[in-house]
């Protein structure tokens, strides 16, 4: 509960007046000055005299007995007085209405649903049926970190938002260029928006967490209208999310570090003229890759979090955010091409252990690139849970052909494109019951080597040879021409790809 909200519930029939209120701490408890305490908590209003104060400065959130002597105010403090008969009256009477705001009023009611589920996601449903209106849950960045599900969200803008799991950055810019939004108190006090970009109108309420922003609680008007009770309701929903995220979900509160920022407004599109003021002071490797890490399996956002701090401990160094419910990561490769045999074994060691899955994109030089190359990544993931879905760690190098394939329009007629004799073979093979596709397949992945390609399918070189001799006479390809070997390799990578989609 806010500081000027309490003590509005509390004047009538006192002299208790107002001289000064901030309203950026929500208010968890009453105490009384005892005159020995040298440090105060911003969460709590205190009561007392300004003797006791002995020349320190104002708790953050008081009430003092009216005196003679003048009362200096500092920044940041809310500051009541009252007549010094009526305070012990109005420190019973504080007591009572935060006591009822905890333990019985709504307040109370969301942070028993957030003890019992330990979790943020249950209260905000609490909420959106308190309300009767969806609500959508966006730390600072405009990351989504939790929305309701009992009314459906069938706004076509949020409906992609919450998919994505973040709002672009050119939402993002045009929301705080509005006037209702840029001239808000730094309070939860309910704020009206409206934009271009979606019918509904929001009504929001900023999250503050020990005097800190963490956070917007928004509701969509659909199911009932924006009304008074909402503008008083979503407030104390505002504070109730901030106190359950800080106990049960700390995780969600971002870290914010610059390069985390950085990272992450690359990934939703910042211009370059924003991302420019921020790489100065920063340091990049020469080479780098990017990282798209996914769980393998729903473990949560904490487990996120822990697999980042995995992934520093193994590759120092290495630079992350969190994108999409996984981690964007920037790897740095100082002067190699590529991933070493070292970091790759790494990588494979994080996805055994925390239950991931992990795209490397190829190397690249400019830390502004990192959204494209991040792109990579996650295609290298998308790819390989098709056509490889027991690899863990996923080097887009050994899907970029295939991610070519995937753009065609018509993917229908990339048989088309493939050798006539993969055809013949395969035909071959299934009246006769023989495997020379099979074997024609190996033999090039081997480059051509008798030796190797005999080894690999467990026959002896002269029934290799036969069989090399019988497919080209069916063929009539010359594979000494390597032409003709690129042609067949390429072709036999889209009917592995057709095969696959099939």
């Amino acid at each position: 509960m806010l500081f000027t909200t309490l003590i509005n519930e509390i004047c009538p029939g006192t002299s208790i007046k107002i001289l000064h209120a901030e309203d950026i701490f929500n208010l968890s408890d009453v105490a009384f000055l005892d005159g020995t305490q040298k440090e105060y908590e911003k969460e709590i209003l205190y009561f007392g005299y300004a003797e006791q104060l002995a020349g320190q400065k104002l708790p953050p959130q008081c009430v003092l007995a009216r005196g003679e002597g003048e009362i200096s105010l500092q920044q940041e403090t809310s500051l009541a007085l009252v007549e010094a008969h009526e305070l012990f009256r109005a420190f019973n009477a504080a007591k009572a209405v935060l006591d009822a705001s905890r333990s019985q009023g709504f307040y109370g009611e969301m942070l028993d649903c957030a003890a019992r589920s330990q979790s943020i996601e249950p209260i905000i449903n609490l909420a959106a049926a308190k309300l009767g209106n969806s609500l959508v849950l966006l730390d600072p960045n405009f990351k989504i970190l939790a929305c309701s599900t009992i009314f459906p969200i069938d706004d076509p803008l949020w409906e992609e938002y919450i998919r994505l799991g973040y709002c672009t950055y050119e939402f993002v810019s045009a929301v705080q260029n509005i006037e209702a939004v840029k001239n808000a108190a730094q309070n939860s006090d309910p704020v009206v928006v409206t934009c271009y970009a979606s019918p509904l109108r929001k009504l929001s309420s900023k999250i503050y967490i020990r005097g800190i922003f963490a956070g917007i609680v928004l509701m969509l008007e659909k199911e009932t209208p924006i009304s008074p009770a909402h503008l008083k309701l979503l407030p104390v929903i505002s504070a109730a999310a901030g106190e359950a995220i800080s106990r049960y979900a700390p995780y969600l509160i971002p870290d914010n570090t610059v390069y985390q920022k950085l990272l992450y407004d690359l990934l939703i599109g910042a211009p370059p003229e924003e991302i420019a003021p921020q790489l100065t002071g920063l340091k990049f490797s020469p080479h780098l890759c990017a990282l798209c890490i996914r769980q393998s399996r729903y473990l949560g956002q904490k487990h996120v979090k822990e697999v980042a701090k995995h992934l520093v401990r193994l590759l120092p160094d290495t630079r992350f955010t969190f994108h999409e419910k996984g981690i964007g990561a920037l790897v740095p490769l100082k002067e190699a091409p590529g991933l070493s045999a070292d970091m790759a074994g790494c990588l494979e060691e994080l996805s055994a252990k925390e239950y991931v899955r992990i795209g490397v994109s190829n190397v690249f030089f400019n830390v502004e690139k990192f959204s494209r190359y991040y792109a990579q990544a996650m295609r290298a993931l998308e790819l390989s849970a098709r056509l490889s879905p027991e690899k863990t760690v996923s080097l887009y190098t050994d899907y970029a052909f295939y991610d070519l394939l995937d753009a065609t329009r018509e993917p229908e007629k990339l048989g088309l494109y493939c050798h006539p004799a993969l055809a013949l073979l395969s035909r071959y093979d299934h009246v006769n019951g023989t495997d020379l596709y099979h074997t024609l397949e190996t033999y090039l992945a081997c480059g051509c080597s008798v030796k190797d390609t005999a080894e690999k399918l467990y026959i002896h070189r002269n029934s290799l040879n036969y069989r090399l001799d019988r497919i080209q006479s069916l063929t009539q390809v010359e594979l000494g021409a390597s032409r003709v070997r690129f042609l067949l390799e390429m072709s036999y990578q889209i009917d592995h790809f057709t095969r696959r989609d099939a």
